[in-house]
């Protein structure tokens, strides 16, 4: 095969100067600082670029406006959520995966961020879907099936409405985190939590 066959044959580089990781990292990292300290109403393209230290064309290369970068900002702090490997009670499953999301939410910046976003939703459709299809509903999606699971062995009733379990189990710990300021310690023990909704929910 000739050179201009395989230079013909090799894929074609993009125009520009490759993405660098690190100034997407910059990016995103100032945008979650921002929505933290000022709320989504406030948060401007130029306050994020003089936070992230980047270049004009840059930020926008990467984001035509506030909402896209909101949206992956957002979307950054969904780590998956695996389903806990069955520990042999709902109050063990519970607490393992309690566990997990506070550690990513502590690593990614959630903790600080979820009170203020909690309150901004109220009157923003748009970021109110955006904050449910990547915050909310992974890790309810979790619950709901540790609350099927522990109705199959028996410790929470079969006639028991499994989203309200959920409600039930969860928000107490939502509460505590918006009373705490997205403080992880005034959240408490998320097994005693639990222990004190059980006794509503198993079977009499």
């Amino acid at each position: 095969m000739s050179a201009t066959a395989r230079d013909d044959a090799s894929p074609a580089r993009p125009p520009g100067r490759p993405r660098s990781a690190e100034a997407d990292e910059a990016i995103v990292r100032a945008a979650l600082a921002l929505l933290a300290e000022d709320g989504y109403r406030a948060l401007t393209m130029e306050r994020v670029r003089e936070r992230s230290g980047v270049g004009k064309a840059t930020l926008y290369r990467r984001y035509g406006s506030k909402e896209e970068l909101v949206r992956a900002a957002i979307t950054h702090l969904n780590s998956d959520i695996p389903m806990p490997e069955d520990t042999g009670s709902v109050a063990g499953d519970f607490a393992a995966t309690a566990q997990t999301v506070l550690a990513g939410a502590a690593r990614t910046g959630a903790l600080t961020l979820m009170p203020r976003l909690l309150a901004e939703v109220v009157g923003d459709p748009e970021m109110h879907k955006l904050f449910s299809e990547h915050l909310v509903e992974p890790r309810r999606r979790v619950v709901r099936a540790i609350v099927e699971r522990a109705k199959e062995r028996g410790e929470i009733r079969s006639d028991v409405d499994s989203d309200l379990a959920v409600d039930l189990m969860v928000g107490p710990i939502i509460y505590r985190l918006i009373i705490s300021g997205g403080d992880a310690a005034g959240i408490g023990n998320p097994a005693e939590i639990l222990g004190a909704v059980l006794a509503g929910l198993r079977p009499r």
